[in-house]
């Protein structure tokens, strides 16, 4: 199902005017109270019976999308975790605003409900994609990695609780490097581990403190294309830079915010050119920066608006330069132009196919599918853009 342009102000006010489906049905003076409102506004009104028109004979779509999503195993109803995902069409409505340059997106595929057995997963956190497609997911709650094919077949498991090599105390993040190195931001453990494609352990560097090379709960870790390793290092609100083989090479950043300055920076993303991006989670905006730490610029800031921000948590950058960033609270993903100009945001709450739970990592692969951790919904999520 292609995703429909729509405007986020006028969902705003379709979501002021409108009970929303999973909540109790509103008592009379509630719903006085909410239509006293919307009438403040004619103009959000009449915005918001457009889109009600354009929408409501859509919101059996939601409802039917929700059944398959069951049945499949996505977010809930296979044993595994692994069964077959409903078809695109069956995904909810998604709404966005676009601007020229927007990206339309379509849902395509998920996988994954709540457990601890193969395939199934507990709160993932982190995803991402190697040079060949296949997808690994930071599975937080299991304390563990799980490789996948693009369409969500189990390749291999590893990890478990623990301070060993290997073992993981609440892994957050992953990110691959050009050479196929699997990097894991392992946090409570204050540390970054390092494992070959099949998940066989080659080093680790870190230890809890705020010196050079030391951790207070690493978040975020992405790879350069020259295989220089990036860390958000949470409590210590700075981004470190690291060799491949775990050399420390410098650090940025402080806590505040100002330009450099973060307060609990989660994700990461490089740029084809280098530039470094940095969801700077409570100041609400991204930060961009050079392979250096050279600040850039900034953009975001809190609200309701498309350009701004209700909880950043990932963010990717596709090869023509537009970004994408995962927002936690506002259930959406909303994209930029690469010179940092919004462009649009889709995504809705829920647990149907398509629409999201407290999103969290994004991951592009080569051929330009988005990959989302839907950490609530306990699941990865697949969309494919939509050619114009």
């Amino acid at each position: 199902m292609r995703i429909t342009p729509v405007i986020r102000p006028a969902l705003a006010a379709f979501r002021m005017s409108a009970p929303r489906m999973s909540a109790p049905r509103m008592s009379a003076a509630a719903a006085g109270s909410a239509a006293a409102r919307v009438r403040s506004s004619g103009a959000a009104l009449r915005v918001a019976r457009a889109l009600f028109a354009a929408t409501a004979p859509r919101l059996l779509v939601v409802a039917a999308a929700a059944l398959v999503g069951a049945a499949s195993g996505c977010g809930g109803g296979s044993a595994d975790g692994t069964g077959a995902s409903p078809p695109a069409s069956a995904a909810a409505p998604l709404a966005s605003a676009g601007a020229a340059g927007f990206r339309a997106y379509e849902f395509e595929t998920c996988w994954g409900s709540r457990g601890a057995g193969p395939g199934q997963l507990y709160s993932p956190k982190g995803v991402a994609v190697d040079g060949d497609g296949f997808v690994y997911v930071a599975d937080r709650g299991n304390h563990r990695v799980q490789k996948f094919t693009g369409d969500g077949g189990l390749v291999a498991v590893w990890g478990s609780k623990g301070t060993g090599e290997g073992q993981f105390r609440v892994p957050s993040r992953v990110a691959v490097g050009p050479d196929g190195t699997v990097y894991v931001a392992d946090t409570r453990n204050h540390r970054v581990q390092a494992f070959a494609p099949d998940g066989a352990f080659l080093h680790a560097w870190g230890h809890e403190g705020d010196g050079p090379g030391a951790f207070l709960q690493p978040r975020g870790v992405a790879v350069g294309p020259d295989g220089t390793v990036y860390v958000s290092d949470e409590r210590a609100a700075r981004i470190q830079r690291f060799t491949a083989e775990g050399r420390f090479v410098r650090a940025w950043g402080k806590l505040g915010g100002g330009e450099g300055q973060f307060r609990h920076p989660k994700d990461l993303a490089t740029a084809s050119d280098g530039r470094v991006f940095v969801a700077d989670s409570g100041n609400e905006r991204v930060q961009v920066f050079t392979a250096d730490g050279e600040f850039v610029a900034a953009f975001g800031g809190h609200g309701e608006g498309v350009g701004a921000f209700r909880g950043p948590r990932g963010v990717a950058v596709t090869e023509d330069g537009v970004i994408l960033v995962s927002e936690y609270r506002g259930q959406c993903i909303e994209e930029f132009s690469p010179d940092y100009a919004p462009l649009g945001a889709w995504g809705a709450e829920g647990d149907a196919p398509g629409r999201f739970d407290g999103p969290r990592a994004i991951a592009l692969a080569p051929d330009g599918r988005l990959y989302v951790a839907d950490m609530a919904n306990h699941r990865i999520q697949c969309f494919v853009p939509v050619e114009e």
